[in-house]
């Protein structure tokens, strides 16, 4: 007996994040040179030529909230559904919110 071939995609974790990984330009320094304080709103956005520190990709264009701020990463508090996330991310996946 044999198995049936799969056709068409997968729907894995590389299929359903394709569009947030897409690389459309290269990407100043101006987002290291900026100060966050504890109480920022900060979107998140992720940037796909930076690997390290990546959220996933369900936290993509969520306004969370700084919580601690170290060398290299940001703690955010972000609303999820009823809860309120702790996310551990990089400088490079976030921004100030309005800005």
């Amino acid at each position: 007996m044999t198995t049936k071939k799969p056709s068409g995609h997968s729907h894995g974790f590389m299929h359903k994040s394709r569009s947030v990984m897409t690389k459309d330009k290269t990407r100043g320094v101006s987002f290291l040179l900026r100060n966050y304080t504890v109480g920022d709103k900060v979107l998140v956005i992720i940037d796909p030529s930076q690997h390290k520190g990546l959220p996933h990709r369900r936290y993509h264009g969520k306004v969370g909230t700084v919580d601690k701020v170290g060398r290299r990463t940001v703690t955010l508090g972000v609303k999820l559904g009823n809860k309120t996330k702790t996310l551990i991310t990089r400088l490079d996946h976030i921004k100030p919110f309005g800005v």
